[in-house]
């Protein structure tokens, strides 16, 4: 295999580093394989090192991004010298795509690298993409592909930190606790009311600003808008939508990739 995209996307509690396939297609490109770095341990750098060799690039090329600037530089600063040095882009106006928006340079990069994969995937058609992570973000862009802007609320983890964070007794319900079975809506017990209102309450109000988009999309746009999903808890959410998705688990790696196709 010749050459290969080594990725990352540097989020607020963990790094996801891709290798792509590279080359120019109609298609997004291809994820040939992953691993995480979570920050409760030091930076992985020997793992990294043997990670990037694992598809055997004659080429290799390797992109940072991601909404957390300090993981970035520290993953610069211990970077393997065996690789080729990072190009880091940190702020969303270095990105190949219109921001119309009244602060371009504040909107997130994991944002608008999600909207440059789906416009890159759906040319000429209006998206919405839904991101679940430390926040779930919902962001649209315009058949002209122009990104406009969007939503953001608390995501799982967040919201069960403040209920507990900002309450005398309310317990804290871990991630993977509010990832595993779906509860029913009545709780019966404190517990089981947290998991309810978390888990109900992210897909209820999920469901309620997509319509809403839909609707205000509806004045502007000819073509109904193509609704992409990802993010951590993507699996969780899915099934309790009230319109059809597409799934991509790698949609900001895929988005960063595509800007360095571009």
């Amino acid at each position: 295999m010749s050459r290969i995209l080594l990725a990352a996307d540097v989020g607020n509690t963990r790094a996801k580093f891709a290798l792509l396939k590279a080359g120019r297609s109609q298609k997004l490109p291809e994820t040939l394989s992953s691993f995480i770095w979570k920050y409760d341990v030091p930076f992985a750098r020997a793992e990294l090192q043997t990670f990037a060799n694992s598809q055997g690039a004659t080429e290799l090329e390797c992109y940072l991004s991601g909404s957390h600037l300090g993981r970035i530089e520290e993953i610069v600063e211990f970077w393997p010298s065996e690789l080729p040095e990072p190009r880091v882009i940190r702020t969303s106006t270095e990105l190949p795509i219109e921001l119309l928006v009244d602060y371009p340079d504040k909107v997130g990069v994991d944002r608008v690298l999600n909207a440059i994969a789906t416009r890159f995937e759906q040319p000429g058609v209006p998206t919405i993409t839904i991101d679940t992570g430390t926040a779930t973000t919902i962001d649209v862009v315009s058949a002209a592909g122009a990104f406009l802007g969007g939503a953001i609320l608390p995501g799982y983890e967040l919201s069960a930190h403040a209920l507990h964070d900002y309450t005398n007794k309310l317990p804290l319900i871990p991630l993977q606790e509010i990832l595993g079975e779906v509860p029913a809506v009545i709780g019966k017990n404190t517990h089981a009311a947290l998991r309810s209102g978390l888990i109900w309450g992210q897909v209820g109000a999920v469901n309620e600003v997509v319509t809403r988009i839909q609707q205000e999309l509806a004045l502007t746009e000819v073509k109904r808008p193509a609704i992409y999903l990802t993010g951590g808890a993507a699996d969780l959410l899915q099934p309790h939508l009230n319109f059809k998705t597409i799934e991509r688990p790698q949609l900001t790696l895929q988005g960063l990739a595509c800007v360095a196709e571009l």
